[in-house]
């Protein structure tokens, strides 16, 4: 019986906020994808691969959010064959305390039972301004 792709979405961005790099390993195909879709981030616009992600994230995320950020809330999955575009909610908290949040849709293809692309659109300029004022040791605003 074939995979739904949308299950394995859930499955992989629940493996992701459970911060389990063994199962988002598991989840993605060797030909991985990456992409923050993005003209104005550092390093956006750059696809990443599999290897490269699974060794960014977990030294990136602790480096940035307290131990339970940042979370992914599915809001909303609609596939076609194997895309999948999801918009989500992100949330969770700086290191400082500070709260993160941003909103998300990102456009996965899968194969079988794995992700083969992920690109990810969010608000970059929020996301740029909360990075910088975290990286500063100011609050960025809340929204």
């Amino acid at each position: 019986m074939p995979t739904d792709p949308k299950d394995v979405v859930r499955a992989f961005v629940d493996a992701l906020n459970r911060h389990d790099w063994d199962r988002v390993g598991g989840l993605i195909t060797p030909d991985f994808s990456y992409t923050i879709m993005s003209y104005d981030l550092p390093g956006a616009q750059t696809p990443m691969d599999g290897a490269t992600m699974l060794k960014v994230l977990p030294e990136m995320l602790p480096a940035l959010f307290d131990e339970t950020g940042p979370q992914l809330e599915l809001t909303r999955l609609v596939a076609e064959g194997t895309w999948v575009v999801a918009e989500a909610q992100g949330s969770g908290f700086f290191r400082d305390g500070s709260p993160y949040a941003n909103r998300y849709a990102n456009v996965y293809e899968v194969t079988g039972d794995r992700v083969r692309t992920l690109r990810e659109y969010m608000d970059t300029q929020h996301t740029a301004q909360s990075f910088a004022a975290v990286q500063e040791g100011i609050r960025p605003a809340e929204h």
